[in-house]
C-alpha cells in the first residue's frame, strides 16, 4: 500500500479544513433548510437587505464611528437597499472586513447570532411543521449554539442606555425596524398553518415602513414586540433578545470610531469591555488575523 501517500494527502486536508470548522456558523440541517427563501421570498429578500445593512454599519462604525453626518449618508443607503433588497444573504466578512479581522470574537458572535435568528425562521416556516417538531427542533438549534465558543452568556448587569439613537436617529430608527420585521415574520410563522402564513407574511412585507419604525432597539426585542414567539419559544425569544442587546453595545462602542491609533486602541478596549460582559474570549479583538 502506498502509506506515504495516503497520509500526506490526508495532512494537507488537515489543515485547509479543521481551523475554519468551529469558526463557521452551523447551517441548518433537515427539510426546513432555507424555508423563509423558499416559501416567502419577499420577506426574506428584506430580512437580507437588513442584514446587509447591519454588516455594512458596522464596517462604517468600525471605521469612522457614529455622527450626525454619517447617519444621513448610511440611512439613505439604507433606504435604497431596502427598496431594492437583494436576494441572497450577505458574506459578512467581506461586507465587515474590518471588525472581520480586527474585532474576531465580536465578529464571529454576530454572525453565529444571524445564523441563530435565521434557523429560527426557517424552523418556523418549515412546510412540515407541527408543535412538537418545531419545538424539537427549536431546542436542538438552542443546544447546537450554546456549544459554540461565541455563544454569548447573560451579561452581569444593564447597559448604560445606549447614545445611537441621539447620535444617528435615521440610521438607528430604520435598523430598529428591521430588526422589528424579524419579529413580525416570527409572529407570522409562530402559530398559523401553512396557508395563513403566506397571507400574513404578505401583509406583514406590504405593510413594512422602516421610516415609520420604532425608535429605539428596546421597543423591537421578542420579548415586546413578539408577544406570541415569547409565549410559545420562551428560551429562543430571551436568546435573541440578548444577541439584540448585544449589538447595540457593540455599536455604543463603536461610537467614537477609530481613525486614529489612539482612538483605534480606545475603541478596542471598549469592545474587550463589551466582549467580556457576554463571555466571549478578548483575543483577537485589535489584533489583525
Amino acid at each position: 500500500m502506498r502509506w506515504p501517500g495516503i497520509v500526506a494527502g490526508v495532512l494537507l486536508l488537515i489543515p485547509a479544513s479543521a481551523p475554519g470548522q468551529p469558526e463557521e456558523p452551523f447551517r441548518p440541517k433537515g427539510a426546513y433548510n432555507n424555508a423563509v427563501h423558499r416559501f416567502h421570498p419577499d420577506l426574506d429578500a428584506r430580512l437580507n437587505a437588513v442584514r446587509y445593512g447591519r454588516w455594512r454599519a458596522l464596517e462604517i462604525a468600525w471605521k469612522s464611528g457614529i455622527n450626525q453626518e454619517l447617519d444621513r449618508e448610511f440611512s439613505e443607503y439604507l433606504k435604497k437597499l431596502l427598496a431594492d433588497p437583494p436576494r441572497f444573504s450577505p458574506e459578512a466578512d467581506r461586507v465587515a472586513a474590518g471588525p472581520a479581522r480586527e474585532a474576531a470574537p465580536i465578529f464571529r458572535a454576530l454572525r453565529w447570532g444571524q445564523a441563530l435568528e435565521q434557523q429560527f425562521l426557517d424552523i418556523l416556516a418549515s412546510a412540515d411543521a407541527t408543535p412538537a417538531v418545531t419545538s424539537a427542533r427549536i431546542e436542538r438549534a438552542l443546544d447546537l449554539y450554546q456549544r459554540e465558543r461565541y455563544a454569548l452568556s447573560e451579561p452581569p448587569s444593564e447597559a448604560p442606555p445606549s447614545e445611537i439613537l441621539a447620535l444617528a436617529p435615521m440610521s438607528s430608527r430604520i435598523l430598529a425596524s428591521g430588526t422589528k420585521l424579524f419579529v413580525l415574520a416570527a409572529e407570522d410563522l409562530v402559530s398559523s398553518d401553512f396557508a395563513e402564513q403566506r397571507w400574513k407574511v404578505r401583509k406583514t412585507v406590504a405593510d413594512f415602513d422602516p421610516s415609520q419604525g420604532p425608535a429605539g432597539p428596546d421597543q423591537a426585542f421578542y420579548s415586546s414586540a413578539g408577544p406570541a414567539v415569547g409565549a410559545a419559544y420562551p428560551l429562543m425569544s430571551a436568546r435573541l433578545d440578548r444577541i439584540i442587546r448585544f449589538r447595540v453595545e457593540v455599536f455604543d462602542a463603536l461610537v467614537p470610531g477609530g481613525r486614529t491609533p489612539d482612538a483605534a486602541r480606545a475603541r478596542d478596549e471598549r469592545l474587550r469591555a463589551v466582549a467580556r460582559r457576554y463571555g466571549l474570549p478578548v483575543k483577537g479583538i485589535g489584533e489583525s488575523n
